[in-house]
């Protein structure tokens, strides 16, 4: 057996080993953005369509990952740069949320923007889902 052989047997599991911890890593970041959501839209600092939208998104995303599991498909976990701006839009929403109650801002004056910010997430986090949907739908019929 030559490197290059071995190396060939290796790389796949490699490839796999570098999908489930990716796949891992986005699984705790839904968690802890959709904690902080929700601890935000339950005080009343964020409007509360957008954990439903986000958690939505990400149980979506989950179940057709699952599926695809089930019926021994590969799924698709390529992040998408709709995906990192709908993560940026969420993290600004929320720091922008928080800054008016730590006084960096007058109180009352951060509501127009958190609201401004939502909406940015929302359309990115809609952007995604629709993505993330055609890739489900590609790998469903894509061949065995």
């Amino acid at each position: 057996m030559t490197a290059n052989d071995a190396t060939s047997r290796v790389q796949p599991a490699i490839r796999l080993h570098a999908e489930r911890r990716r796949f891992g890593e986005d699984a705790v970041k839904g968690v802890l953005a959709a904690c902080a959501l929700v601890a935000l839209a339950v005080t009343g600092r964020l409007p509360a369509w957008l954990p439903v939208l986000v958690v939505s998104r990400d149980l979506a995303q989950l179940a057709g990952a699952a599926l695809l599991r089930s019926t021994h498909r590969a799924v698709p976990v390529a992040p998408t740069r709709i995906g990192k701006y709908a993560t940026v839009a969420l993290a600004a929403t929320v720091v922008v949320a928080l800054a008016g109650d730590y006084g960096a801002y007058p109180h009352g004056t951060v509501g127009p923007f958190v609201v401004a910010f939502a909406l940015l997430a929302a359309e990115c986090v809609a952007l995604s889902f629709a993505q993330y949907s055609i890739f489900f739908v590609r790998a469903v019929r894509a061949p065995r």
